[in-house]
């Protein structure tokens, strides 16, 4: 599933909106052409493709996280999924799951971030790299702890979607 990831936090009528469609297509349709259309840089957070080494590192393989999973592994992946297969992924985390969630990647110490961020240099992750990778996959957890916590503080659902 590569492709750019990004986080949206729906407020509370977008949060009804999106799950009253009950059509993957033109829910897909609602939330690219009104949810990303407003690019709202307060509600959300661009992982780009270090979503991927974000997810691995916090869930610990690259597969999506299975119930009873800690609540930092469901960051990226592991909430409801609403959108196409193949062509444009949707993770759905009601505001209870973005409460634990911040909760948790808060508790989450530095040197255990670091230590998990080391994780992608193990053999049995393919995903993208870049310079720096460590560094790299630490800000991004750290900018996505930051918007867990303002999704959680609002009481708002937060959303995954990558463009395949």
């Amino acid at each position: 599933m590569p492709g750019s990831g990004v986080l949206f936090a729906l407020d509370n009528a977008e949060e009804r909106h999106l799950l009253a469609i009950p059509e993957a297509r033109p829910r897909v349709s609602w939330v690219a052409n009104v949810v990303e259309e407003r690019w709202d840089e307060e509600w959300l957070c661009v992982l780009g493709e270090m979503w991927i080494p974000v997810h691995f590192c916090l869930h610990g393989s690259s597969a999506a996280p299975i119930k009873g999973a800690s609540a930092e592994a469901k960051a990226v992946l592991g909430g409801l999924p609403l959108g196409v297969p193949n062509l444009y992924s949707m993770d759905y985390k009601d505001q209870e799951l973005v409460r634990h969630i911040a909760s948790a990647l808060s508790r989450i110490r530095d040197d255990a971030i670091w230590a998990r961020a080391g994780l992608v240099e193990r053999k049995d992750y393919s995903g993208p790299r870049v310079a720096n990778m460590q560094v790299a996959v630490v800000d991004e957890i750290h900018a996505l702890a930051e918007f867990y916590k303002r999704a959680a503080e609002r009481s708002r659902a937060v959303i995954f979607t990558v463009n395949e």
